[in-house]
């Protein structure tokens, strides 16, 4: 850790969320973007001139930098692990794209690297920054509806997502992909503890195309009290759909209920081609800023590791996440309910 008041980041992946992150750090007044890696080359040069950072192919070049105290790492899903285990052995203090890792051994192994080296280390589960998602954490905690009992939550997606968008697609699943997000909104809604999982998965139109993933998947997680969850995930909407992601999530308790609809943020667009809406929360340009919830969730790590702060998202509950997606994808090999591990 410098001794400056001001921390030096860098930014491990060049793709749309590490193009996030690199602008929510260049903007952060108590942070410098210092440098930029990624594989091809091209990606990080790009993405670093346009900020004044170096730029390397080679990620442990950059956790070797002295004047680099906190890294993003926006790599694909499977290759979380070893990448945040490297960089907390270097006393590099991260936050790390969603989900943790896509192994609940890998989870638990990470953790423990990271316990031992002391760094600050945060999944980016930035959904918990959305204003109207932190609203309804609020409303929950405050009795408003009761105490949840059942919750529903879809996060579907574009074909564009599978099919162009990621070239590692047949690496992860929707559920991983799309569905990490909404579990850990539901566990942080329903404030209890998952027991266990049974989920149902489609292969059919992506396998066809050559993608050997699943189109759909839909699973109950069945939490302490007897409280219930489904989450749904699907990556073959037409691409004529308004918005890239169908988001909704509804929290019913004793007394009332919640809705969070995303799929209109405020503005609608028509034109001659297509009726949008353009998404808003997550990481718009506003006069010239990067900012919305990813920005937020840059700026609350750094935050925490200069003023020695917690951060909102544990490394506890970014398992627990984790550990509900293992046992989802073992119910859809084994087509019975499975206990979280």
């Amino acid at each position: 850790m410098s001794t400056s008041s001001r921390l030096g980041v860098g930014v491990i992946g060049a793709g749309i969320m590490g193009t996030g992150h690199a602008a929510a750090a260049a903007q952060n007044p108590r942070a410098d973007l210092v440098a930029v890696a990624s594989v091809p080359i091209a990606s990080a040069r790009t993405l670093a001139e346009r900020h004044g950072a170096d730029h390397t192919d080679d990620y442990r070049v950059l956790l070797a930098r002295p004047d680099i105290d906190l890294v993003t790492i926006a790599t694909p899903d499977h290759l979380h692990r070893q990448i945040c285990a490297d960089a907390a052995r270097a006393g590099k203090h991260f936050i790390v794209e969603k989900p943790l890792t896509t192994s609940l051994d890998e989870a638990d192994e990470l953790i423990a690297v990271v316990r031992e080296s002391g760094v600050k280390a945060m999944t980016s589960f930035n959904h918990r920054w959305i204003p109207s998602y932190a609203n309804a954490f609020d409303q929950i905690t405050a009795g408003r509806v009761g105490t949840p009992v059942m919750a529903y939550a879809r996060k579907n997606d574009r074909i564009y997502v599978p099919t162009e968008m990621l070239s590692w697609a047949a690496e992860t699943t929707p559920a991983w992909f799309l569905s990490s997000h909404d579990i850990d909104l539901v566990c942080w809604y329903m404030g209890g503890v998952p027991l266990e999982v049974v989920a149902t998965g489609v292969k059919n139109k992506l396998v066809g195309m050559g993608i050997d993933t699943y189109d759909a998947v839909q699973a109950q997680i069945r939490f302490d009290g007897g409280r219930v969850a489904t989450v749904e995930s699907c990556w073959i909407y037409p691409n004529s759909y308004p918005t890239m992601t169908d988001s909704f999530i509804e929290i019913v308790g004793t007394d009332g209920v919640i809705h969070l609809d995303r799929k209109a943020e405020q503005v609608e667009v028509a034109s001659d081609g297509a009726f949008e809406w353009p998404r808003m929360a997550i990481m718009p340009t506003i006069h010239g800023k990067q900012r919305g919830a990813m920005a937020d969730a840059i700026d609350h790590i750094i935050d925490c590791v200069l003023d020695d702060g917690e951060p909102l998202v544990t490394l506890e509950s970014s398992r627990q996440v984790t550990a509900v997606l293992d046992a989802l994808h073992a119910s859809l090999a084994s087509g019975t309910w499975e206990k979280l591990r």
